[in-house]
């Protein structure tokens, strides 16, 4: 007995295990959120649904014009919308993997993107403390944050792609593996527009951390010279490439700015205490939002951010993150929901663990380490409050697996699959906002009421398109209901499926 005990107490006594633990417990965490919402169709249209259609079609060597974005005939494609090489790195899986998955695939690679970020940031730290266990609650602490949960919100997103590859970049610089690195390096600049000119700021941080060597220098500063020129080509060259003629790039939304990134530019030199203004205050005349960036930099600073005055150059890699949140036109982007902290989540790790690594003393070093991880379970915990919230309209329950609702549903699952099973894969559908997400990995998938030359309308008898007035909507979900062209499959209130003659 005494030597099984002893056994136990090695074993948990490990960090090794513990990693492993932890890994597997915030896998599944993440896993279970993103497909149940998936499965409960709680997935969205415009997010998943076009993510879903994207990959589908580059797979099959297209680039096709997205219809769930071709309400107008406006023949926008992914990469319009995004100019990212993501998914086109991904093919591999969807031939390895969707035959299994199907819908599913992409967020089973998002969430294991996520754990291995994780896992190389734990490395990372540990590598530069020369401390295990603070590169174990680093990685805690990375899977506590509050945009990891918020995120889910949105299904699935570049951003979330892009900012795991971070970590591998700082590790595989640390290590000097200089090869790796700038194949990393590579990846990231591609994987969403603004990765370039977060990669200078990553990089000037770099330069200051390592002042003293020479050769790691002159590295970080031709990678700097080389997001510089990808940036100026990026916006100046490859994006209008792609865009259609008199079409506007959607991203860039900086009015008070300016409308391209060289005017944005010219006016933070030419005013810099009006865009220094404009990281607190709210651009728009709608006092509502007054409220939303307060909301956000609380968040953060309670998660830990407050460490950053110990070392305040690593303000610095944050300082494109905060602008692109701060300067946009769009509040949800001001915001700590969604996708949109998900950049700051994963630098404040970095720099809270660097700080807390330098720590003398052992036991002041792993209070804080376990401080932290609190706090950002704090934060986090708080923003589920919808009551709580500055943006009301927004859906807590999609990030939050420990609520008791989380899963409930109206549906009848499991009658509306069967239905669903009924459409053949070739098939031409309309489908409203929460089917979109399943069906659309097919060459035409339309967003009802857009039914244009569909076969099948699949569609909730309630409002389920945000882009369509609610009474328009309802009106044709009757039109079509009783309009002797369409045979009724199903009419399991609120899920129909109509048929075509």
């Amino acid at each position: 007995m005494t030597s099984l005990i002893h056994k136990i107490k090695n074993t948990i006594s490990k960090p090794l295990v513990w990693q492993s633990i932890i890994l597997l417990f915030f896998f599944s965490i993440y896993l279970i959120t993103g497909t149940t919402n998936h499965y409960l169709f709680r997935s969205y249209a415009c997010d998943y649904g076009v993510y879903n259609y994207a990959f589908w079609d580059y797979a099959h060597f297209h680039i096709s014009p997205c219809p769930i974005f071709d309400i107008k005939d406006s023949k926008v494609n992914f990469l319009q919308d995004h100019f990212s090489l993501t998914l086109f790195f991904l093919i591999p899986f969807y031939w390895l993997l969707n035959w299994l998955t199907g819908t599913y695939t992409l967020l089973l690679l998002q969430t294991t993107a996520i754990i291995l970020s994780g896992w190389v940031l734990s490395k990372y730290i540990t590598l530069k403390s020369n401390n295990v266990w603070i590169g174990l609650f680093a990685m805690l602490y990375y899977f506590l944050m509050q945009a990891r949960y918020a995120s889910m919100a949105s299904d699935c997103n570049l951003a979330i792609f892009s900012n795991c590859l971070i970590p591998f970049f700082l590790y595989y610089f640390e290590k000097k593996n200089y090869l790796v690195t700038v194949i990393i390096f590579i990846i990231a600049l591609v994987s969403r527009e603004d990765m370039p000119l977060v990669f200078i700021f990553i990089l000037i941080t770099l330069i200051i951390m390592h002042w003293k060597e020479k050769e790691r220098k002159v590295f970080c500063s031709l990678l700097i010279i080389s997001s510089v020129l990808y940036f100026i080509i990026l916006f100046s060259v490859l994006i209008p490439a792609v865009q259609q003629p008199g079409g506007h790039y959607s991203l860039f939304s900086y009015s008070a700015l300016g409308q391209t990134p060289f005017e944005a530019l010219k006016f933070i030199f030419a005013h810099p205490i009006k865009t220094f203004n404009l990281l607190f205050q709210n651009q728009l005349n709608d006092p509502t939002l007054d409220g939303v960036k307060t909301e956000f930099y609380i968040t953060y600073l309670i998660s830990g951010g407050f460490i950053l005055i110990f070392r305040p150059q690593y303000i610095i890699w944050f300082i494109p993150i905060i602008a692109q949140k701060m300067f946009d036109d769009i509040p949800v982007r001001w915001s700590i929901y969604g996708y949109y902290a998900v950049p700051v989540a994963t630098m404040l790790p970095v720099s809270a663990f660097l700080i807390i690594g330098s720590i003398k003393k052992a036991y002041f070093k792993y209070a804080t380490a376990v401080s932290f991880c609190l706090l950002a379970w704090f934060a986090t915990s708080y923003s589920f409050d919808k009551d709580q919230r500055a943006l009301p309209w927004t859906w807590p329950l999609k990030e939050n697996i420990f609520d008791i609702h989380f899963f409930d549903t109206k549906l009848n699952v499991n009658k509306v699959y069967k239905s669903l099973a009924l459409i053949p894969a070739d098939a031409k559908v309309s489908a409203s906002n929460f089917y979109v997400p399943h069906l659309s990995q097919r060459r035409y998938i339309y967003m009802f009421p857009d039914v244009r030359d569909a076969d099948y309308i699949v569609a909730h008898q309630l409002w389920d398109n945000f882009m369509t007035p609610e009474k328009f909507y309802l009106s044709s979900v009757q039109d079509y209901l009783h309009n002797p062209n369409w045979v009724v499959v199903a009419n399991d209130f609120p899920f129909m499926l109509l048929k075509k003659k």
